[in-house]
């Protein structure tokens, strides 16, 4: 399996496969617990948690999440699977940063590819010269901005051929993708919880 071919989820087991879970703190909702491979600081993170909070933090990032009083009952599974759209609803985040901001990233290619279909419905009852044109002046003034989300959706948004708006409701094509760290954080909250319950199982 090439690293194109490997899900978060393997990536994410890949790096945890040493990590060890110390229960620094465990009073009732008030929890502390960091997981790290014994040797090595590398992707080594914290939970943390109060009534109606969970606090991941560490080496992959880190990210708060409010919604209910306990949150173990929130992300606890036993299948290590995470639901990445609906836990984003629940991060909480400063004034000025939106949650989308926090786990999602522009993807130049998803851009690209979005404005070539996009193309392809509407001059699709063009003529052969007009979409050739057409095509090569979206080349020019809406891919060119690709590497950048502003100037890319403000150029798709603006542009015309023959007075006519091809991408006038652009702005509602989703050109993200998940962040890695955003997704690594999620299994690791899952993989963390697992454990905590294994470690208190055996304990009692």
């Amino acid at each position: 399996m090439t690293a194109q071919q490997k899900t978060p989820l393997d990536r994410f087991q890949e790096t945890i496969g040493e990590h060890h879970l110390t229960i620094v703190h465990d009073d009732g909702l008030h929890r502390h617990l960091r997981c790290a491979h014994p040797q090595s600081s590398d992707r080594y993170f914290n939970i943390t948690t109060w009534p109606g909070f969970l606090c991941i933090s560490g080496d992959m990032g880190c990210y708060v999440f409010q919604r209910v009083e306990d949150m173990f009952k929130f992300f606890r599974n036993e299948e290590l699977a995470i639901n990445p759209g609906y836990w984003q609803e629940k991060l909480q985040s400063g004034p000025s940063i939106a949650p989308d901001e926090i786990s999602k990233e522009w993807v130049e290619d998803k851009f690209r590819l979005e404005i070539k279909e996009w193309f392809d419905d509407v001059t699709e009852d063009w003529s052969e010269e007009d979409k050739a044109e057409a095509l090569e002046e979206v080349k020019s003034e809406v891919l060119s901005e690709a590497d950048n989300e502003w100037r890319a959706i403000n150029a798709a948004m603006e542009f015309r051929f023959n007075d006519e708006e091809l991408f006038q409701d652009f702005w509602e094509v989703d050109c993200k993708q998940w962040k890695t760290h955003y997704l690594w954080c999620c299994y690791a909250i899952v993989w963390a919880i697992q454990q905590y319950d294994s470690t208190k199982q055996a304990a009692a």
